[in-house]
């Protein structure tokens, strides 16, 4: 395998949590209730990378269905009950996503990666002031 290709795979792995400026006049002491129905993930298998980075270092060749098996797609479920479809992201801008569930159940689902949670709320938030604009002040 080429240098130049060793290096785009390598490349794949991008870290996608660039900082995010808030909306214009978000008021960022609001909390957030956004009813999202059902929540998919993408979930990354350390494992996969491993074996695929091996792979790579051994100068053997890692082909795009290597490359897919390091991320499955994964509904959310609410622990407390395992519904699917009622879920909500709860949370104010730049602290990370808890989860609601019609059950009333909330947790965090990702307690270890606060990053990951952070993201998901500013693009939360970001995507439900272009769909409905900002909440009416009080």
């Amino acid at each position: 395998m080429t240098d130049d290709l060793i290096a785009r795979v390598r490349a794949l792995d991008v870290d996608p949590l660039a900082p995010v400026d808030p909306p214009a006049g978000l008021d960022l002491s609001i909390t957030w209730h956004i009813p999202a129905g059902s929540v998919t993930l993408t979930v990354h298998s350390d494992t996969e990378h491993e074996i695929n980075g091996a792979r790579l270092s051994a100068g053997l060749f890692v082909s795009a269905e290597d490359i897919a098996r390091e991320t499955t797609m994964v509904t959310m479920s609410c622990p407390a009950c395992s519904a699917d479809d009622r879920l909500a992201i709860v949370g104010r801008w730049g602290h990370p996503a808890d989860f609601s569930c019609g059950c009333g159940h909330l947790w965090r689902p990702y307690p270890h990666s606060p990053q990951w949670g952070i993201r998901v709320m500013m693009d939360a938030i970001t995507k439900a002031v272009a769909s409905q604009g900002l909440p009416e002040s009080e």
